[in-house]
């Protein structure tokens, strides 16, 4: 298994913990786990495809949610201080 693969099941284990208490602590550990993929020298569009692959086949629910959020990290759609790949490729 890649780092990459390890730090991706580490952030989907968070996904399925996420509850409406802890939803914004468990946004903070995604980041933080997402940000050490972004130091794998993974490009963004590549993690973005792996990602959505599994935000696609979430059911609606908060789980789904929380998982758009790491999407937004992502891609962007969040505040700039947050937007971990500022388009570098």
């Amino acid at each position: 298994m890649t780092e990459f693969e390890s730090l991706f099941l580490q952030i989907t284990e968070y996904s399925n913990q996420v509850t409406a208490e802890n939803y914004q602590e468990y946004a903070e550990l995604g980041y933080d786990l997402l940000r050490k993929i972004h130091h794998l020298g993974m490009k963004e569009t590549q993690v973005y495809e792996r990602f959505f692959t599994y935000y696609d086949s979430l059911q609606d629910g908060m789980i789904k949610e929380w998982f758009a959020e790491m999407l937004d990290y992502i891609f962007g759609w969040c505040h700039s201080e947050k937007y971990i790949w500022n388009h570098q490729e």
